[in-house]
């Protein structure tokens, strides 16, 4: 709807600059036209809205958090069948480990929808991709909340995932629609609670009514309720944001005022969306294959994600079975990791004072000399551009200070799993895991971003469809795991794997510059 009103309203604009201009001498200043070609290039404009960036800043706020609320509500769709393994098992007759395959087919799902939803929103426009996929994701939600069986379920789980992979892979294009590298920099963190919180919701919510004795059912109920609402929000307010999508609604209206089918939007020359879709197929692979950044960041946030994904189930052995906790009282532990993850980011403001500290003192061993002396370029630095451009590894400050805590609060979560010690160690021990999973991901996103420019989107498709597709079918194996090697083992074992990737953003702020001039995607910064 508001997509309608935006057209109409350029239109109304263009028919304006018409009657005050019948012919195309006064569109020198939007238009573009190259020399020996027919073809009458439309450029954006900050009077007509066609460049978001220049757009009010209410507007751009009210839009943000419109996203925000589609991004939350479907990350809480994600894990809206937590919590209910055992009843929608017994009510199937079926064992849990096949109910958790719908959480698992939920992942895997969303990690193929990521492949081509980058794509598709940049031929047809951000907004038809997130209400086509929202609604198509509330009706398999109601198809989940009615499965008569176990296999409808889990094919619903799966569709389900499909449909909420656009909103979840491409929120961050929405961001760099609307707001440039530097403002970014502090709307990340405070945005990313979101796909952060929005997961750790839906279990707290749904022990809750589980333990009151409602249906299994319920609690996905409610998760239709959130992102119907959602949704309605996203139709009445939730403006069309990629400004190429907003260049071709405006040659649209010119050729047609004008009569003149010469102007064309950028868009319109690009490489049609079949030769785009079969490219970034195989992105994923090339870029595991080839990046060595995307190795590194991609397997930590694999590493995170399946924690995550292990807690699900997992909170239920290691607080409910051990102390006799309720379920609900057990689900607790995820808003530990909340007020973990709202302690990160809180804490902003002080990684950005540290990084410019940093940045201009004299220890120097965080980033390469060469970048500093830059005496190969022949380029002097100013202390003003220094600090409006900082280099992409001072994303890595907040993962190099929170990263350790990542096995230590696994440790001490394994290790203190014992009845003579208070359920209290836990809960702060799953406010430190908070702290550090929220420093690892926003880190990894935004250098991800800063490192690879124009090829972002792809790089963190990359990563989101690895992540799922890895991720997802190992947390079949959960209870499985805590079974055989019971609580403190099962936790050292993933807490060794994050001990051995601490390093990972140490070792990028030091000689992340050098692997970026190696790498054959990555930007190479020369100032």
């Amino acid at each position: 709807m508001q997509s309608l009103l935006q057209y109409h309203r350029l239109n109304h604009k263009v028919r304006d600059g018409y009657q005050h201009c019948p012919d195309t001498t006064g569109l020198h200043h939007l238009v573009q036209v190259s020399s020996g070609s027919s073809v009458v290039s439309v450029l954006a404009d900050g009077e007509d809205g066609t460049d978001p960036r220049r757009w009010q800043r209410i507007r751009r706020i009210r839009a943000t958090v419109i996203v925000w609320l589609l991004v939350f509500s479907q990350g809480w769709v994600s894990t809206s069948t937590s919590k209910i393994t055992k009843s929608a098992a017994h009510e199937f007759h079926v064992l849990t480990t096949m109910q958790m395959l719908a959480t698992a087919l939920f992942m895997i799902g969303l990690g193929l929808g990521a492949l081509v939803a980058g794509p598709v929103s940049e031929t047809i426009g951000r907004n038809p991709v997130y209400l086509s996929s929202t609604l198509l994701l509330l009706s398999f939600c109601l198809g989940t909340a009615l499965s008569p069986n176990i296999g409808a379920e889990i094919t619903f789980r799966f569709l389900s995932g499909l449909a909420s992979s656009p909103t979840l892979s491409i929120y961050g294009g929405s961001l760099a629609d609307m707001f440039d590298k530097h403002q970014r920099r502090s709307i990340w963190p405070v945005f990313a609670l979101a796909p952060l919180l929005g997961p750790l919701s839906a279990p707290v919510a749904n022990a809750w009514m589980i333990q009151q004795g409602l249906s299994w059912r319920w609690p996905l109920e409610v998760a239709l309720a959130f992102a119907g609402s959602a949704f309605l929000l996203a139709l009445s307010f939730l403006p069309e944001t990629y400004s190429p999508i907003l260049l071709l609604w405006k040659a649209r209206c010119l050729r047609k005022v004008y009569r003149d089918d010469r102007f064309a939007a950028p868009i319109e020359q690009a490489e049609a969306l079949p030769r785009r879709l079969k490219r970034n197929l195989k992105q994923p692979f090339n870029f595991f294959r080839s990046e060595l950044i995307i190795i590194l960041l991609g397997g930590y946030l694999i590493l995170i994600l399946f924690i995550n994904l292990n807690f699900l189930s997992g909170f239920g052995v290691i607080f409910s079975k051990t102390y006799g906790l309720s379920t609900g009282t057990a689900s607790l532990a995820f808003v530990s990791i909340a007020g973990g993850i709202s302690i990160d980011v809180a804490l902003t403001p002080l990684y950005i004072r540290l990084a410019r500290r940093i940045l201009w003192s004299r220890l120097r061993i965080f980033v390469s000399k060469k970048y500093w002396d830059r005496e190969d370029t022949g380029v002097e630095k100013t202390y003003a551009e220094l600090i409006a451009s900082p280099p992409p590894e001072m994303s890595l400050l907040r993962a190099f200070v929170g990263a350790p805590f990542l096995p230590i609060s696994l440790f001490w979560l394994g290790w203190t799993n014992n009845p003579s010690i208070s359920p209290a160690s836990g809960y702060i021990a799953a406010t430190v895991y908070g702290y550090s999973f929220s420093a690892i991901f926003l880190s990894a996103y935004q250098y991800i971003i800063d490192s690879y420019e124009t090829h972002s989107s792809s790089a963190l498709g990359s990563i989101t469809t690895a992540r799922y597709l890895i991720a997802g079918p190992l947390c079949v194996a959960t209870k499985p795991m805590y079974k055989a090697l019971g609580v403190s083992w099962s936790l050292t074992v993933v807490g060794t794997i994050g001990l051995l990737l601490v390093p990972v953003p140490w070792a990028l702020m030091r000689y992340g510059h050098v692997v970026r001039q190696r790498s054959a995607v990555a930007r190479t910064i020369v100032d």
